[in-house]
């Protein structure tokens, strides 16, 4: 029988780096936002999420969060700039 070597050191996945924390993914005119902890602003105009230790505001018109669960939300419109703030 011959012995296999386990490599401890195996290279992760980036889902593995990226897991639990806080994911912004435009597509668009939507924002995919994991790791949403609450909504602090909502209007047509600016919205503005909690990730915890930061807030991200997105800026524009005819916005809206088209889909909200636990794990994260969609924001849609015309997103003209993002702001991050800590």
């Amino acid at each position: 029988m011959k012995k296999v070597k386990i490599n401890k050191k195996a290279k992760s996945s980036e889902l593995d780096y990226y897991f639990g924390k806080p994911r912004l993914e435009m597509t668009g005119n939507e924002c995919l936002v994991d790791g949403l902890k609450s909504i602090i602003e909502y209007s047509d105009t600016r919205i503005a999420v909690s990730l915890g230790s930061q807030t991200i505001v997105f800026n524009g018109f005819d916005l809206r969060i088209n889909s909200f669960t636990r794990e994260g939300a969609i924001i849609e419109g015309n997103i003209a700039y993002m702001e991050f703030l800590s």
